[in-house]
């Protein structure tokens, strides 16, 4: 065929090649021109693309005009750089051509797919030209292997281009298919026609075939008329229909109105303004705009408080007349939507058969074909915190400038209004979290009422049974008493019988009459003395002041009973003062506080009781071994620094630099120290202050630790320093001034002290404080129970 023989070699050589290169840089400029204009129009994501893939193509053709012309010149060989070159450039905008057609919505996998293959292109156009020049005939390119490499990639990409367009099929696909075609016919021609030279003048042929229908590109998205347009336009069927003799226009030549003037919009304006629900203000908002818009579908979209989730608050469905409901949306499935979203930037997408983000629309609301879509932001002083989105899927109805526009005007006008719903809704919401709350907290009093209820029946069953016990030590005291009675009387009797056995006959008469007054009298005696001796024997039976293992029991499983419901009362309480169930006024946090206060102390009396029935009980047994004071103190200081700081007294610690272990019971040591810290914040004024000491001494070759505890309480008077380590009780006895406790819990430690083989004293000065001190020895005491 010689004429296609003569049309190639005119194509793949001067000067026939120039028309080669003017036809594909026109077709390129053409549809970048085309693109550049509809962007200006319409702002689609999809032509920004188009418009981004065209330059590209562009610029690698300007590249090939400058490189040539410098080859021209004679600056560069022209056969060692332009047939790769070539190649290289060729493939490139055919690869760049998959991406435009294949990919108008972006896709981060396959633009950066595109991005690398276009690397690679580029690195083996460097590695060309460098083989290039050093092949002896560099004019023979077309038979040589890198032409053959270079024609095997072209194929793998229009291979990968038409499987893409296939399994996609975007808007305007045929026309990409078309130009791949042609590409793929024109390499594959080249397989079986190669000739000589250094280009292929069949695959030019081709290539000048498809690339015009690039032109076709912009067109894939349909173009809204502008504003000027509708007006011209109605102006035309008006002079038409008056031409025809007619009122009306056509409804071929109609323009279709863009705004409503129904009264309806005026009346969902009016309904919106004497709205106080903050969900049916929302409801309002979305049925104005799309009356007002004539949209087929209008949704408010809001951001979360965490400037990352958006959920629709409200939608109306304009043909159905009906409320559309809210719910959260999913980001990842509208990317594009949510990042202009998020960002506060107007967006407006074309239906689209490959848009992610209207295909996610679809799935969330239920539609085949949401349509097209114009979202704009609503903004306040603070930033964006929303967005109205517009959608077409009946109408088909195409958003231009003018409707974006008209639409950021309305959303601007809409600010007060939906932050006055939200401070609205966030009132109620107010309102109704201090309602639960406040009915929580009267459900966790009456619970707190009830548990003090059983705890009060509880206590007052052991006071029953701590009345028993006191009734039998004083019964045995009055037989003490009794007996030491009877032996006084016993004696003074001997007395007088002695007496009158010296007094001689003078005085017989008298005497006699003594004695049997005297005799009477001891029969009396003798017969209180036996029931004297029965009590004695009857109270010997059990430890004298002690109770028995089975009153222990008892007392430490009502003690144990008593535990659970003060730990609800401490537990509901807790809750309450952290306010996770409503906000609590000033009187009542003060009244829970108080019973915290109380059910903590009861709590402490009640350990007292248990420590102070195994010690009577003979239950308690001590075991040594190596305690760090260290560590003893700060646990003491950390239990009693409630008590200490609501007084706000100081506690001052003197420690020696070296704190050796000592051998001694961890326990024991601990609820000693204790129970002296709590005697003087106790005795402490507020404000006050507290010193606590700890010394080494060493005592006929013993080593000894010394614990001093000082408060400022004022002192203790002398008289009552002998009942400080006694047991109190206020029925029978007044508190002691200056001693701060009840004398439980000194009695306690005093009691833990002698157990461990130490001792325990008071030093008190009046009118400023008492020092408390106790002397344990430091290594291995022989430690006993308490009997």
């Amino acid at each position: 065929m010689p004429f296609l023989e003569q049309i190639f070699t005119l194509l793949a050589n001067a000067p026939g090649n120039l028309v080669y290169h003017l036809v594909l840089a026109f077709s390129i400029t053409g549809a970048l021109q085309g693109a550049i204009s509809q962007l200006r129009a319409t702002g689609y994501p999809q032509v920004r693309r188009m418009v981004l893939g065209l330059g590209l193509l562009l610029a690698g053709q300007v590249v090939l005009f400058a490189v040539s012309g410098l080859a021209w010149q004679g600056v560069l060989n022209a056969a060692h750089v332009l047939p790769s070159l070539d190649r290289a450039v060729l493939v490139f905008s055919l690869l760049w051509v998959v991406w435009m057609w294949a990919f108008p919505e972006p896709n981060r996998a396959w633009d950066a797919v595109t991005t690398i293959l276009s690397l690679l292109v580029l690195i083996g156009l460097v590695f060309g030209v460098v083989s290039q020049a050093g092949v002896a005939d560099p004019n023979n390119f077309n038979l040589s292997t890198q032409s053959l490499v270079w024609n095997i990639f072209t194929l793998l990409v229009i291979v990968l281009g038409l499987g893409l367009l296939f399994m996609r099929r975007p808007l305007g696909w045929g026309n990409g298919l078309a130009v791949l075609l042609l590409a793929a016919l024109g390499f594959g021609l080249d397989s079986f026609w190669t000739s000589g030279g250094s280009h292929s003048g069949v695959v030019r042929l081709f290539m000048m075939a498809a690339f015009p229908l690039l032109l076709t590109l912009p067109n894939r998205f349909p173009t809204p008329t502008s504003g000027a347009k509708t007006q011209t336009v109605a102006v035309f069927q008006k002079n038409v229909a008056e031409s025809a003799g007619t009122d009306r226009p056509s409804q071929a030549l109609r323009e279709r109105r863009r705004y409503s003037t129904d009264p309806k919009t005026l009346s969902s304006l009016l309904a919106m303004a004497a709205e106080t629900d903050a969900g049916k203000i929302n409801q309002h908002i979305a049925r104005s705009v799309a009356q007002a818009m004539l949209a087929d579908l209008c949704f408010l979209i809001f951001i979360g408080d965490d400037k990352n989730t958006l959920f629709i608050g409200s939608g109306y469905d304009l043909i159905r007349e009906e409320n559309l409901d809210g719910g959260l949306m999913n980001k990842d499935s509208v990317p594009m939507l949510a990042n202009a979203v998020l960002r506060g930037r107007s967006l407006r997408l074309p239906a689209s058969t490959t848009s992610s983000d209207l295909k996610g629309l679809g799935d969330m609301l239920g539609l085949s074909n949401p349509g097209n879509l114009l979202n704009v932001p609503i903004m306040n002083d603070k930033g964006t915190f929303g967005s109205i989105l517009l959608l077409s899927p009946y109408s088909n109805r195409l958003w231009n400038a003018d409707d974006q526009t008209f639409l950021s005007n309305i959303a601007t006008s809409f600010v007060p209004i939906i932050e006055r719903g939200r401070k609205i809704s966030e009132i109620e919401q107010q309102r109704e979290t201090a309602r639960q709350g406040s009915e929580e907290s009267q459900s966790q009093l009456a619970r707190i009422q009830e548990s003090n209820a059983e705890l009060t029946r509880e206590l007052e069953a052991l006071k029953e049974q701590m009345g028993q016990g006191s009734a039998m030590q004083e019964e045995y005291k009055e037989a003490v008493r009794a007996l030491e009675s009877l032996r006084i009387e016993n004696e003074k009797l001997k007395s007088r019988v002695e007496a009158a056995q010296a007094g001689g006959s003078g005085g017989n008469e008298y005497y006699e009459n003594e004695l049997k007054l005297t005799l009477g009298e001891v029969a009396r005696l003798q017969n209180q003395l036996a029931e004297a001796n029965i009590k004695l024997l009857e109270l010997e039976k059990q430890p004298s002041g002690k109770l028995s293992t089975d009153q222990a029991e008892v007392i430490a499983s009502i003690a144990q009973e008593l535990r659970q419901p003060m730990s609800s009362i401490i537990g509901y309480t807790d809750l309450m003062l952290g306010e996770s169930v409503g906000i609590l006024g000033a009187l009542q946090r003060k009244f829970v506080e108080r019973i915290k206060a109380s059910t903590e102390r009861i709590g402490s009396l009640i350990d007292d009781l248990i420590q102070i029935t195994t010690l009577e009980t003979g239950l308690m047994s001590l075991k040594p071994e190596s305690v760090d004071l260290n560590l003893i103190i700060d646990n003491a200081m950390a239990y009693t620094s409630s008590q200490l700081r609501e007084k706000n007294i100081s506690l001052r610690i003197d420690l020696p630099e070296a704190l050796q272990p000592i051998q001694a019971d961890r326990e024991a040591i601990q609820q000693i120290l204790i129970h002296l810290l709590q005697n003087a914040g106790a005795a402490s004024p507020v404000e006050g202050s507290i010193t606590m000491r700890v010394r080494a001494e060493r005592e006929n070759e013993q080593d000894y630790v010394l614990l001093q505890v000082a408060d400022t309480g004022g002192g203790i008077p002398k008289e009552d320093i002998e009942r400080v380590f006694s047991r109190l009780y206020r029925a029978d006895n007044a508190l002691i001034e200056g001693v701060g406790d009840t004398g439980v819990g000194l009695s306690i430690a005093k009691t833990l002290t002698e157990a461990q083989g130490g001792r325990i004293w008071v030093d008190t000065e009046t009118s400023v404080g008492s020092t408390f001190s106790v002397l344990l020895p430091a290594r291995h005491p022989e430690l006993q129970p308490q009997e």
